[in-house]
């Protein structure tokens, strides 16, 4: 055994040294890291979250704890933790987290809904939902902080923030308005409806949301009413449809004005009484209390207050007083006529009357009953009126009272106008028909009132007419049937005008004569008579003067006196150059031949007579008239030659041809002062008067020519082709003519046309 062993582990057992016992060994290091940023992150995640809310709903489709967000302004602002019901299985409770930059929206004033599409005639929202999922949104006008809510049923129309500009309007009835119908002011939207619903004490209210840029339109004083989305309108002039548009149609709308003058501007949650319609909103100047003795078709909210026929003002309310019996009526006027309404003003409800002396208030029968106003004189301020009822006597009178014109009219026998009839002054009302009766000479008369402002019309060229109810005018390609008007149909008319230059009377004129229709009393000229041999087609009142194809006068009496037919006829003014001395008046007729048709028209106008006017300076009111067939080709103005022969068929009317074509016409037939020769008398057109010279020659081209072998005979068949007979004329060669004719020469009338005259072919220059 080794006895150095023990003793060198002895001497090999080493030394313990200390340590720091503080240190912390590197180990541990990256574990206490990893906790800080855990911590720091956790701190993080807690800063960041906001409080918590709880938001009752009536039922949450599609929203899911864990899933669905909270959006505000688009924006995530917090998470649904869990989706419950409440105890008795009625609601649906979310809580949800809220973002730390959202803890205002835990705020009293804030309101929450479910955004889900919806699609529908007055509303599109939602859309994006249909991709993303339903969502929780958001608004908030602030307040105090709040953790339970009660969500939306509906989305907001707007994001109501703070400072929008709302105001309420209440009514006894709302009209058909709905959710985002829109509002305007003067044709211009400026905001749309919020909501509809009820106030505290159940009456029907409209919540409005105005454009903060528009907010300053909305006035103290401001009037809203509904628009209406169509609206059918029966008068005088027929049937008239507005469409107001198509949002307006389908949702309503609302439009709001102030009237007079404007208002302080309106605080926002302003409370405003809603108009029916817009005439009741502008009737916002101050009430009165009227009593009638009767109240039949008084309807409160539709009857309304005229002024010289302009509605200002509306009944309010009626109502039967039994201890007075009578009817107490509140009415309001549009402000600017409340100064003149007092103690003397005369309230009259006119409602249509039928009696012996005609019919009154007639336009009620379309219209409505209404209170006629007439300012009083010397009244005394009040609020308190009465009304009455006219009768047709003081109607009258309250025509005389208001200053109008009274007028007479007189004619031998009155048409068909009764009491109320409209006057007329170019297509505009400007007076009535008071009365009709017989004047102390018999004549059947009309008494007239024109209305005040319509006087300076009336002048001593004043002419008067009837009004036919209805009138047919025909002619080529044309049929018209034209009624005047639903007064004038049922009752007649009257209308004047003052052809050509008014003339003032320095004395009043109150008598006029009433003429039976427009074309008579335009006929104001000095009476022209007129004979004839013949006056087959001419009536009285109805065959018209024409000068070159255009109406210039009318037939005013046809009468029979010895073998001869004569005519009164008077001219259009302006047309006075028509009665020279030497003017031609010719009847126009149709006639059918086989060289044509001729004054076709006729058949459908009727019978005229055709002027030509003549070079004299000299005016006569008596003529010798004439008659041909062709209206267009009417005894013309030119050169003037006498035809001379033994014989002849020819008659005035005969056309007188050069070449084929008419030049002129036979215009007079008579005897030589010897009797011995017929001497017809002809007029070449004057543009063809030159071809005349003194070597020309005429001869008789009636009839038809006939040649068998080597015989030639002659067949007079003027009645046939041309009923008054032909005439032509050749002018020989240039060195062979002769001078040119002049007004009177005397030619030899041929029976028939030599050979060599057919091959006459001058050129003739025309004069200058």
């Amino acid at each position: 055994m080794n006895t150095e062993e023990p003793k060198r582990q002895k001497e090999d057992q080493g030394e313990i040294v200390a340590t720091h016992t503080g240190n912390i060994a590197w180990v541990w290091i990256f574990p206490i890291l990893a906790a800080m940023v855990a911590g720091w992150l956790f701190w993080k995640q807690w800063e960041s979250l906001g409080p918590k809310i709880e938001i009752t709903f009536e039922d949450a489709p599609g929203i899911q704890a864990g899933k669905t967000q909270l959006l505000y302004r688009g924006v995530k602002s917090g998470s649904v933790e869990a989706v419950e019901l409440d105890k008795d299985l009625n609601h649906v409770v979310v809580k949800v987290q809220l973002e730390a930059f959202a803890a205002e929206l835990a705020s009293k004033n804030t309101d929450f809904w479910i955004e889900r599409p919806v699609i529908s005639l007055t509303e599109l929202n939602g859309l994006e939902s249909i991709i993303q999922g339903n969502s929780i949104q958001a608004r908030t006008q602030g307040g105090p902080p709040e953790t339970q809510f009660t969500g939306l049923n509906k989305p907001p129309l707007l994001p109501l923030e703070k400072g929008a500009f709302t105001i309420r309007l209440q009514s006894k009835t709302i009209p058909l308005i709905n959710r985002g119908a829109p509002v305007y002011n003067r044709g211009i939207k400026v905001g749309v409806v919020r909501k509809k619903g009820f106030d505290e004490k159940g009456r029907p209210t409209l919540d409005l949301y105005i454009d903060k840029e528009y907010r300053s339109t909305v006035r103290a004083n401001s009037q809203f009413w509904p628009i209406e989305a169509t609206a059918l309108q029966i008068g005088q002039q027929g049937l008239k449809l507005d469409i107001a548009g198509i949002d307006a149609l389908i949702q309503g709308g609302i439009s709001f004005d102030h009237f007079g003058e404007p208002g302080a501007e309106a605080a926002s949650n302003s409370v405003f009484e809603f108009s029916l319609n817009e005439f009741d909103a502008r009737t916002c100047g101050k009430t009165f209390t009227v009593l009638f003795q009767e109240g039949r078709g008084l309807i409160a909210g539709a009857t309304k207050v005229c002024y010289l026929g302009h509605p200002i003002g509306l009944i309010d309310s009626v109502e039967a007083v039994p201890a007075s019996h009578s009817v107490k009526t509140t009415m309001r006027f549009y402000p600017e006529y409340d100064a003149i309404v007092d103690s003397a003003t005369k309230l009259s409800l006119v409602c249509p009357r039928i009696s012996l002396e005609g019919v009154t208030g007639l336009d009620t029968l379309i219209t409505g009953v209404y209170i006629d106003m007439q300012p009083g004189v010397g009244g005394k301020p009040s609020t308190e009126l009465l009304g009455r009822t006219i009768s047709d006597r003081e109607w009258q009178t309250i025509q005389d009272e208001r200053n109008g014109m009274l007028l007479t009219l007189y004619a031998h026998k009155l048409p068909t106008i009764d009491k109320g009839a409209p006057v007329f002054h170019r297509g505009l009302t400007v007076g009535t028909v008071l009365k009709k009766s017989l004047d102390s000479n018999g004549r059947a008369t009309l008494q007239v009132v024109i209305k005040p402002e319509f006087r300076h019309l009336i002048s001593a060229n004043s002419r008067f007419w009837r009004i036919p109810a209805t009138s047919v005018k025909i002619g080529p390609g044309v049929l018209h049937v034209e009624l005047e008007s639903v007064e004038a149909l049922l009752q007649g008319g009257v209308q004047f005008e003052s052809f050509g230059t008014s003339i003032k009377s320095e004395s009043p004129i109150s008598e006029f004569q009433l003429f039976d229709d427009i074309k008579t009393a335009q006929a104001e000229s000095t009476p022209i008579r007129i004979r004839f041999d013949n006056g087959r087609g001419l009536v009285a009142g109805r065959s018209e003067l024409r000068y070159l194809g255009v109406p210039v006068g009318i037939v005013e009496n046809v009468e029979t006196k010895g073998q001869y037919v004569w005519v009164v006829v008077r001219l259009n003014p302006g047309n006075e150059s028509l009665r020279t001395q030497d003017a031609i008046y010719s009847v126009v007729r149709p006639n059918i031949s086989l060289q044509g048709i001729t004054g076709l028209e006729t058949l459908v106008s009727g019978v005229y007579i055709e002027c030509t006017p003549g070079s004299s300076k000299k005016m006569a009111t008596s003529f010798v008239g004439k008659t041909t067939f062709d209206s267009e080709e009417i005894t013309p103005t030119g050169l003037s030659v006498k035809l001379k022969a033994e014989g002849s068929p020819i008659n005035p009317g005969a056309s007188i041809y050069y070449r084929g074509i008419s030049v002129g016409r036979i215009t007079e037939k008579t005897l030589s002062l010897d009797g011995r020769d017929v001497l017809l008398t002809g007029v070449i057109n004057r543009k063809y008067s030159h071809l005349v010279h003194e070597n020309t020659k005429f001869w008789d081209a009636s009839g038809l020519k006939a040649t068998v072998g080597f015989l030639k005979f002659r067949i007079q068949t003027g009645s046939v082709i041309a009923p008054d007979g032909q005439v032509c004329f050749a002018t020989p060669d240039n060195a062979a003519m002769g001078p040119a004719s002049h007004d009177g020469d005397t030619f030899t009338l041929y029976s028939e046309p030599q050979t060599d005259w057919a091959k006459w072919n001058p050129s003739i220059p025309t004069k200058e």
